[in-house]
């Protein structure tokens, strides 16, 4: 495969859709990526945190690359998450054999922190990579049906809890979500 085969392999991010809608479309694994870098740095400066700022951008500029092989797997598709690690992991070693050769080892050592979610730029990559799918999905009331305040918190609370604004915000955003009927759509 050749170099420029190579990079294109990482452009694919873009053509990977979630269930989260963006107008009358999905929106892509790239878009939520992004929104993720723009989310995070606002919290970097707001919570003046003593964090490796380029780390947390390579996470979440790469936290999403998997999914080029293994697809998105959305938090309301509970029998499908079963399987979501085992099937990411696979999909992991199958991307790092296609991606630039300049980029494997960073890919995997991205990709595991993240998942190991032990430093705390993984830490705080992961809850924005939570935080980020909730405030998207503010927009689109109607991709709700179906989810749980109950399952929300399942999904977020742990590790958004561990930075004390993120978690203020959060608990603003289920607010507003129980007072509009956002849990309540059959």
């Amino acid at each position: 495969m050749d170099e420029l085969q190579r990079i294109r392999k990482l452009y694919k991010l873009k053509s990977v859709y979630r269930d989260s809608s963006v107008g009358n479309r999905k929106e892509s694994s790239a878009e939520h990526s992004w929104s993720c870098l723009m989310l995070a740095d606002y919290f970097i400066e707001k919570m003046n945190l003593k964090i490796d700022r380029i780390k947390v951008y390579e996470l979440l500029m790469y936290h999403d690359l998997v999914e080029i092989e293994a697809g998105d797997t959305p938090i309301h598709h509970e029998h499908k998450r079963v399987l979501k690690k085992e099937m990411e992991l696979k999909a992991s070693e199958k991307l790092k054999e296609e991606i630039p050769k300049e980029l494997k080892k960073k890919y995997a050592e991205l990709f595991n922190e993240f998942e190991e979610c032990k430093t705390k730029e993984a830490k705080f990559a992961k809850a924005i990579d939570k935080l980020d799918a909730t405030i998207h999905e503010m927009d689109c009331k109607e991709d709700w049906k179906g989810w749980t305040e109950e399952m929300l918190r399942r999904y977020n609370d742990k590790i958004i809890g561990e930075f004390l604004e993120m978690k203020e915000l959060n608990e603003k955003i289920i607010k507003i979500l129980i007072k509009e009927g956002y849990f309540t759509q059959i």
